[in-house]
């Protein structure tokens, strides 16, 4: 089966450990209002949070890099069908 590059989860909701350093303070309380909003999470540390939406781990990789510059940093760990936990480091 060729791969297609998506990062697969047959959950419905997804639990993520996400920690990020974003210079742009408007970036970074965008990502703050989205943890503390539409994805449900609970903030661990100013810069770590963990979150369950509905978001596939490849939109939820893209939601962080629309508000990530060159020098930011961030990466956010799931589990996956498997049982497996993945880093995805970005930045």
């Amino acid at each position: 089966m060729p791969r297609d590059n998506k990062l697969y989860s047959g959950f419905v909701n997804h639990d993520y450990i996400l920690t990020f350093s974003i210079a742009d303070e408007e970036n970074r309380a965008r990502l703050v209002a989205l943890c503390a909003g539409p994805w449900q999470g609970d903030e661990v540390t100013p810069n770590t949070w963990e979150v369950s939406n509905t978001l596939s781990p490849d939109e939820m990789e893209r939601a962080i890099l629309d508000l990530m510059g060159d020098a930011d940093r961030a990466a956010y760990y799931y589990l996956s069908d498997s049982k497996r936990m993945f880093r995805v480091l970005l930045g």
